[in-house]
């Protein structure tokens, strides 16, 4: 099961008041959209009613004269939203050519969002918390940005808003600025509570590589599990404390590609068997392994069925299949296919899950397919299945122990995972 990721506004800009795609255009597009949608998805209604479906486009299509093309999207975008599935959504970033944002990377922590990212100029706001812009606080600011997707968790609600807030066009739409506003008032706090202001100026959206770009650093050496987080799967033994971690940041390998995907590049993927083997390997000849952490935390998903022999093997492995042995980390990003993988856990070991809510729910729908519209060219992906993997309605997988990443353990390098489980 492939995953979408639930952005639609990461590279939205557009100043002109007229449209751009003519509104006889958009009412063909929409009224294809209610009827294709209507019929394709699994089940379109469970939240929302038909009745109010139907009236949300039409309510859209009668502002049609009126409103600008990004207007209307998002609009559309907010009905989809109310949908309820968070499969279902628009990739609409084609429409918008001019683009604009706030050079203002950020990063969830426990304690709040915190500037992670940002251009050489704007150096003083690196590390700094994000408490207001123009005066709005963060938190008002992200109930606007929630209508934009399905904030059914508070996983994904932190996946999100830091992708959102910077965007100019949203915070002109929500009435956080106004159109020709270009410098934008931060109210910031540094580690020690001291508040400043701070004038943003906004930029154009860099179409290659950003060499302008700051980034927040960790002030030592980077724990296992940031040191090569993009590595699809890793593993590495720690003789010191006798810990075997093996983290899963992809259900996605080179079978998956041969499989699901384009052939052509499935070169460009690791081998998960061979990965597999080498795990399992490990665990039968390293008689010192005392515990073994498996870590989906950045697993956003792909094909669940990838790691289901391996989870078989460590439900049948003795040693290590054990209350205090076994370890399964999830967190804010642990979505769509890693669900199925961390419910199996759950089902079929005594694993105890560690880390933060994730930001996929056991019952959802997914298996997504896809339909364009004809002239605006919107992608509109749907789920064709439902999977019921408990008999709860959660909206989230809560772990047995609760760890939230702080901005001060991100900094010294800390994994409170690891310390925890070298404790236990």
């Amino acid at each position: 099961m492939k995953k979408t990721i639930l952005i639609f506004f990461l590279f939205i800009y557009n100043y002109l008041s007229a449209q751009q795609i003519a509104s006889e255009d958009w009412k063909t597009d929409l009224n294809f959209l209610k009827t294709e949608l209507t019929k394709k998805h699994k089940n379109l209604f469970f939240k929302i009613s038909k009745q109010e479906f139907e009236k949300g486009i039409d309510n859209i299509i009668n502002d049609l004269d009126k409103d600008n093309d990004i207007t209307t999207t998002i609009k559309l975008t907010q009905l989809i939203a109310k949908i309820g599935d968070t499969h279902t959504n628009l990739k609409i970033g084609h429409l918008l050519k001019k683009r604009k944002t706030l050079p203002l990377g950020l990063m969830s922590f426990k304690d709040g969002f915190y500037v992670s990212a940002t251009s050489k100029s704007n150096y003083e706001i690196l590390d700094k918390k994000l408490i207001a812009i123009n005066n709005y606080k963060i938190e008002t600011i992200i109930d606007s940005l929630k209508t934009l997707f399905v904030p059914e968790n508070i996983g994904i609600i932190n996946e999100n808003s830091p992708k959102l807030i910077p965007k100019h066009i949203l915070l002109n739409h929500f009435g956080f600025s106004t159109p020709e506003e270009s410098t934008y008032t931060l109210k910031l706090a540094d580690t020690n509570g001291n508040i400043t202001s701070y004038n943003l100026n906004e930029i154009n959206i860099p179409s290659g590589r950003n060499r302008d770009k700051i980034y927040m650093k960790v002030n030592t050496q980077r724990p296992f599990y940031m040191n090569g987080s993009r590595k699809i799967f890793k593993e590495k033994y720690f003789p010191k404390e006798k810990i075997y971690f093996v983290q899963y940041n992809k259900c996605v390998s080179k079978e998956t590609i041969e499989k699901y995907g384009n052939k052509e590049f499935a070169y460009r993927y690791p081998s998960f068997k061979e990965f597999e083997t080498k795990v399992l390997k490990e665990l039968k000849e390293n008689p010192e392994i005392d515990k073994l952490i498996f870590d989906m935390r950045f697993n956003q998903g792909g094909s669940s069925y990838l790691a289901e022999n391996l989870i078989k093997e460590i439900a049948n492995n003795e040693n290590i299949n054990k209350k205090g042995k076994l370890f399964v980390v999830v967190g804010s990003k642990t979505f769509s296919s890693a669900i199925f993988n961390t419910v199996n856990f759950k089902k079929n070991t005594n694993a105890t899950l560690i880390g933060e809510e994730t930001g996929g729910k056991p019952n959802h729908y997914g298996n997504i397919k896809k339909f364009t519209l004809p002239y605006s060219r919107i992608t509109v992906t749907y789920s064709s299945d439902y999977y019921q993997l408990n008999n709860r309605n959660e909206s989230t997988v809560t772990p047995d122990v609760l760890l939230e990443r702080t901005y001060k353990d991100y900094k010294n390098g800390i994994d409170p995972i690891f310390e925890y489980v070298k404790k236990q």
